[in-house]
C-alpha cells in the first residue's frame, strides 16, 4: 500500500514538473516572440534606412551632376561668346585704318585715270596750237599729286588674329569630374554614447574610419526625435566645434527628446553627418532651496540671490550633486565681500552658519580653499562679478573623492576623505538631511553676508 502511494505521488510530482515545464516553455516562447518582434522591427528600420538613403543619395547624385552639366555648358557657351565677340572687336579695330587706306588708294587711282584720259585728250587735239590746254593740264592738282603714293603697312605690322587655349584643360576637367563625389556607407565619426546628467546630456563620439586624419569635430542637436532620413526637415543647432570627443550639452528640459549628430573636418573638408541619436535626461537640473530666509531664487530655482536677512548658508534643494558629474557656479552679480563668503560642496545641510567646517569643501571669495575647515596653501583667483567656478569630482577606489576646482585659468586638485562625514550624515537628526541614494551625493551651497550677490548653478 505504501509503495502504491509513493508511486502515485511520484507520478503526480512528475506530472507537475512536466506541466510546469510546459508553462515555463510557454513563458520563454512568449518572451522570445516578443524579443524577436522587437528585433524584426529594428531590422525593418535598418533595411528602410539603407533603401531610402540609397534612393535619396541617387537623387542627390542625379541632381548634382545635372546642375554641374548645366553650369558647365552655360560657362562654356558664355566663354565661347566672349572670345568670339573679342575677335570681332579686334578685327573691326584693325580693319578700320586698312579700309581708310584702301579708300585713299582708290581715290588716287581714280585721279590718276582721270589725269591719264585728260593728257591723252590734250595730245590728241593738237597741243602745238592749244597752249592754254597744256598750261592748265600742267597746273592741275591731279597732275601735281601723281608722285604721291599712300603708305601701306607691312604685313608684319598688321594684326594676325589667333587664339591660345590652356594645354590639357580637357584632361584636367575630365580628371576632376572623374573624382567628383564619394559614396559613404556611413559617416567617418559616429555618436557612441549619451549619458544623462542633471538638466544635461554628456554626448560622446568616436572615429570609425581610421584612414581619416581628423582636425576637429562639430556637434549639433535638434528638439524632438529625428532620423537620418528626416534631418532635412529639422532645425539643428551647433553646440560644439573643437578637437574633443565628448561634450556636455546643458540647459536641457528633463524627459524631453533631443536628437544629436556629429561630423568631422579633415584636410579643410567636412565629412557627412553621422546618423542622429535620440536621447533624453530624466534628471532634473540643479536647484537652490527656495525656502531659505535671506535668499530668493529664480529661473526655475537655478539662480540664487542674496537679499535682506540673517547671514546663513543657502543649500541645494537636495543632495543632487553626484560624484563624477560637473558643477559650475556663475557669479552673475556681486556685492561687498566677507571672509566667510563663498561657494562649495557639503556632505549634509546640517550647518546653516558656515561652510568652513567638517564635511565641506569651501572656496572663499578671496580665493582661499578649505577642506573640512582646514585652509589649503594654494589659492585660486578671487571671486567677483562674471567669475565662473567649475568643480569636477571623481570617486576613487579607496573611498576618497578627487576634487578639481577651476577658476579662470587656474585649478586646484586634491583628494577629499569623506568617510567620517558620511558616517555623520547617516546619523540624521534635527537640522540634518542624510545622504540620498549614494554616499557620493552632495549638497552644493553658497553663503554671502551682504546683499546683491547673485549666483547661478548648472
Amino acid at each position: 500500500m505504501d509503495a502504491s502511494i509513493t508511486q502515485v505521488k511520484g507520478a503526480k510530482d512528475t506530472t507537475d514538473e512536466l506541466i510546469q515545464n510546459v508553462i515555463d516553455t510557454i513563458d520563454n516562447a512568449s518572451t522570445q516572440k516578443l524579443g524577436l518582434s522587437v528585433q524584426l522591427n529594428s531590422l525593418q528600420q535598418a533595411k528602410q534606412q539603407v533603401q531610402q538613403s540609397a534612393k535619396i543619395a541617387s537623387e542627390e547624385i542625379s541632381r548634382h551632376f545635372d546642375e554641374l552639366q548645366k553650369a558647365l555648358i552655360e560657362s562654356i557657351n558664355e566663354r565661347k561668346n566672349e572670345l568670339l565677340e573679342e575677335i570681332k572687336r579686334v578685327e573691326n579695330m584693325n580693319m578700320e585704318p586698312l579700309q581708310e587706306c584702301e579708300e585713299m588708294i582708290n581715290m588716287s587711282l581714280t585721279d590718276a585715270t582721270t589725269c591719264l584720259e585728260q593728257g591723252r585728250n590734250v595730245l590728241a587735239n593738237g597741243p602745238e596750237k592749244n597752249l592754254d590746254a597744256l598750261v592748265n593740264f600742267k597746273d592741275s592738282t591731279k597732275s601735281k599729286d601723281l608722285n604721291i603714293l599712300p603708305e601701306v603697312p607691312n604685313l608684319g605690322d598688321v594684326a594676325f588674329l589667333c587664339v591660345d587655349f590652356h594645354v590639357g584643360l580637357t584632361d584636367r576637367l575630365q580628371e576632376l569630374i572623374h573624382i567628383e563625389g564619394k559614396i559613404y556607407d556611413r559617416a567617418p565619426v559616429q555618436i557612441c554614447d549619451i549619458i544623462e546628467r542633471p538638466g544635461a546630456l554628456l554626448v560622446k563620439w568616436a572615429e570609425v574610419d581610421e584612414d581619416v586624419d581628423v582636425a576637429e569635430f562639430c556637434l549639433q542637436y535638434c528638439y524632438g526625435q529625428t532620423t537620418a532620413l528626416d534631418c532635412g526637415k529639422s532645425t539643428f543647432h551647433t553646440v560644439y566645434c573643437g578637437p574633443e570627443t565628448s561634450y556636455l550639452v546643458r540647459r536641457l528640459r528633463p524627459n524631453a527628446s533631443y536628437s544629436f549628430r556629429v561630423k568631422c573636418r579633415s584636410d579643410d573638408e567636412w565629412s557627412v553627418w553621422s546618423v542622429p541619436k535620440v536621447a533624453s535626461t530624466s534628471i532634473n537640473h540643479y536647484e537652490w532651496d527656495d525656502t531659505t530666509d535671506g535668499y530668493s531664487v529664480s529661473n526655475e530655482n537655478k539662480i540664487g540671490t542674496r537679499e535682506e536677512g540673517l547671514t546663513r548658508v543657502l543649500y541645494s534643494k537636495s543632495p543632487c550633486y553626484k560624484s563624477g558629474f560637473s558643477l559650475s557656479f556663475r557669479i552673475l552679480d556681486s556685492g561687498e565681500k566677507s571672509p566667510i563668503d563663498g561657494v562649495g560642496l557639503a556632505v549634509t545641510n546640517e550647518d546653516i552658519d558656515t561652510l568652513k567646517r567638517e564635511g565641506a569643501v569651501f572656496l572663499a571669495c578671496d580665493g582661499k580653499v578649505y577642506i573640512d575647515g582646514q585652509e589649503m596653501k594654494t589659492r585660486l583667483p578671487c571671486l567677483s562679478r562674471n567669475s565662473i567656478v567649475n568643480i569636477q569630482t571623481e570617486s576613487l577606489h579607496n573611498g576618497k573623492i578627487r576634487v578639481c576646482i577651476q577658476v579662470q585659468d587656474k585649478e586646484l586638485t586634491f583628494d577629499w576623505n569623506i568617510e567620517r562625514q558620511v558616517a555623520l550624515g547617516m546619523i540624521g537628526g534635527l537640522g540634518m538631511m542624510p545622504l540620498a541614494e549614494s554616499t557620493q551625493c552632495f549638497f552644493f551651497a553658497m553663503i554671502f553676508s551682504h546683499e546683491d550677490w547673485k549666483v547661478s548653478v548648472e
